[in-house]
C-alpha cells in the first residue's frame, strides 16, 4: 500500500511503462500511484493510459493526478522524477545558437553546451522540487530519470536529498546489444560496468564463465556487425572497452569524429541533429496518443528494461536486487573524487541502496570521462556562486567544443545562450574583473525557432 509519485508523468509512454512495471508486482496491486505534470492535457491522457494498463494487469491501484506538486508529494513513499524543463523550444536554442559558431550536435542532452544549458534550466525546478520533498515526504525514496543525469544528481545531493538514486537504461540496453552482437541467448551475459552515466565501460563480459571480449573484438572486424554501431566499435578498438549509450551519443563526447568533417561523419554514420528529428517525430506521436486517451480498453503490459520498479520492490519488500545506479562515488571507484556522481553496480535491499566497490578504473576509461567529470563540477560551482566564468570554462574544457571553437567564440556562444534562455536559468555574472564586457546579442526566441522548424518540415 505504498504511494508512488511520478513527477513529469505527461511523458506518457514512460509513465505508462513504469506504472505497468510497478503494478506487475502483486505486492503493489493496491498501491497508490499519483501523476503530476504542469500540462493538464498531457496529465489527463497519461492518467487514462495508466488506468488502462492497470486494468490489463488485473491490478486495482488508486491512480490519481494533479498539476499540484504538493498534492503529488504529500506522504509519498517513492518519488520518480522524469521532467524536461523548457521543452522543444529550449532544445532548439541549444542546437541552433552553437550551430552559428560552427558547432553541431547529435543529441546534446548529457554534456557540452547542450547538456550544460539543459542542466542550467533544470536547476531552479530541481531546487523547488527538493524543498517540496523535504516538506511533504522527507523519508521518501527518490528516483531520478531526468537528464543530464550526473549534473542533476549533483543538485539533489547538494540540496540534502540523501535517499536518491539516478536510473538510466544505457547499461542494460547496451548489455542486450552486446548479447545480440555475440549471438548469445537473451539475458545470458554476465558483466561488470563502471564509469559515469552514458560513459561507463564494460570491465568484464562473460558467458558461462568464459571471457567474451575476444569474441567482441572479432565482431569489430565484421562489417555486418559493426554497421549497427560503427562508432562504438571504433571506440572499442581505441579504448579497449565497449561503452554504454549509443554511437550517436558518443559522437559528441570526444573530439575524434565530428570535428574532422563530412568524410569522418559519413564513415562513422554520425547522425547530426538526431535529437531534433526525434522531437519532430514525438510531436506527431503525441497527437496520436492524445486521440487514443479516451479508449478504455485494458492494455496488456510487456515489462520494460527500466530499473525503477525493481528498485522500488527491493527497497520496500526486501527482495535484493543488483542494478546500475548513479550516486555519489564515496570510494566505489577509487581513482575518482568522492563527490563525483558515478554509475556502478548498485545493491538495493529493504531500506538500503548503495554502490558496490569497483576499484580503479582502467586508465583509458579514466582519461575518456575525466573532462566530463570536470564539467559537472563547473556546473555545480556556477549555480552555487552565480559565476558566469564557470560556464565559459566548462565549455572550454569540453572535448568537442574545444576542438571546434576558439576561446573567444566559446565566450560569445555562451553569452548568447545565456541571454536567449533568460530567466529560465540562474543569474550568472562575470567574476574575472579584468575580462571584457559582454557583447550585445539579439538571439532568436524559442518560439521563432519552433515556427521556422515546423515551416521547413512542411516545405
Amino acid at each position: 500500500m505504498i504511494k508512488v509519485a511520478m513527477i513529469g508523468a505527461g511523458s506518457m509512454v514512460f509513465s505508462r511503462n513504469l506504472t505497468g512495471d510497478i503494478l506487475s508486482y502483486p505486492a503493489f496491486h493496491h498501491s497508490s500511484i499519483y501523476y503530476m505534470d504542469i500540462d493538464s492535457d498531457r496529465l489527463s491522457a497519461a492518467l487514462a493510459w495508466g488506468r488502462r494498463v492497470a486494468a490489463g494487469i488485473g491490478a486495482k491501484p488508486t491512480i490519481d493526478g494533479s498539476t499540484s506538486l504538493s498534492a503529488a508529494l504529500q506522504d509519498a513513499d517513492a518519488v520518480i522524477i522524469m521532467i524536461q524543463v523548457g521543452g522543444f523550444g529550449s532544445t532548439l536554442l541549444d542546437f541552433e545558437i552553437p550551430r552559428k559558431y560552427g558547432l553541431n550536435f547529435t543529441i546534446a542532452d548529457t554534456t557540452g553546451p547542450g547538456g550544460l544549458f539543459r542542466a542550467l534550466r533544470t536547476y531552479p525546478v530541481l531546487v523547488q522540487l527538493c524543498r517540496a520533498i523535504q516538506k511533504h515526504c522527507p523519508d521518501a525514496l527518490v528516483i531520478n530519470y531526468t537528464n543530464p543525469m550526473s549534473m542533476n544528481m549533483g543538485v539533489f545531493v547538494d540540496q540534502g536529498i540523501s535517499r536518491v538514486v539516478g536510473l538510466c537504461h544505457s547499461v542494460q540496453g547496451t548489455a542486450d546489444r552486446i548479447t545480440w552482437y555475440l549471438g548469445l541467448p537473451p539475458g545470458s551475459l554476465s558483466f561488470e560496468c563502471a564509469g559515469i552515466n552514458h560513459m561507463a565501460g564494460f570491465l568484464s563480459l562473460r558467458h558461462n564463465g568464459v571471457d567474451q571480449y575476444p569474441r567482441l573484438f572479432n565482431c569489430a572486424q565484421n562489417p555486418e556487425v559493426t554497421k549497427h554501431d560503427r562508432l562504438r566499435f571504433d571506440l572499442l578498438e581505441r579504448l579497449g572497452f565497449f561503452m554504454t549509450e549509443s554511437s550517436e551519443h558518443h559522437a559528441e563526447y570526444n573530439p575524434w569524429y565530428i570535428p574532422h568533417g563530412p568524410k569522418s561523419i559519413s564513415r562513422y554514420e554520425v547522425p547530426l541533429d538526431e535529437y531534433l528529428r526525434r522531437c519532430d517525430t514525438s510531436e506527431t506521436e503525441f497527437a496520436a496518443l492524445m486521440k487514443s486517451a479516451n479508449d478504455h480498453t485494458p492494455l496488456p503490459h510487456t515489462p520494460s528494461p527500466e530499473y525503477g520498479a525493481k528498485v522500488i520492490h527491493a527497497y520496500f519488500c526486501g527482495a535484493p536486487e543488483i542494478v546500475y545506479g548513479n550516486m555519489p562515488n564515496h570510494g566505489a571507484i577509487t581513482n575518482l573524487p568522492a563527490q563525483t556522481i558515478v554509475e556502478t553496480p548498485t545493491m538495493v535491499g529493504r531500506g538500503i541502496i548503495r554502490l558496490t566497490a569497483v576499484g580503479n578504473l582502467p586508465l583509458p576509461l579514466l582519461g575518456y570521462i575525466q573532462p566530463h567529470v570536470l564539467g559537472h563540477d563547473f556546473f555545480l560551482q556556477a549555480v552555487k556562486t552565480g559565476n558566469r566564468d564557470c560556464i565559459y570554462q566548462a565549455c572550454m574544457f569540453d572535448p568537442l567544443t574545444a576542438s571546434m571553437l576558439t576561446p573567444d567564440q566559446i565566450t560569445a556562444m555562451c553569452d548568447e545562450l545565456i541571454l536567449a534562455h533568460g530567466q529560465s536559468i540562474p543569474s550568472l555574472q562575470r567574476r574575472i574583473l579584468h575580462a571584457s564586457a559582454i557583447s550585445p546579442f539579439d538571439p532568436p526566441t524559442a518560439e521563432q525557432l519552433i515556427a521556422a522548424r515546423r515551416a521547413s518540415r512542411k516545405a
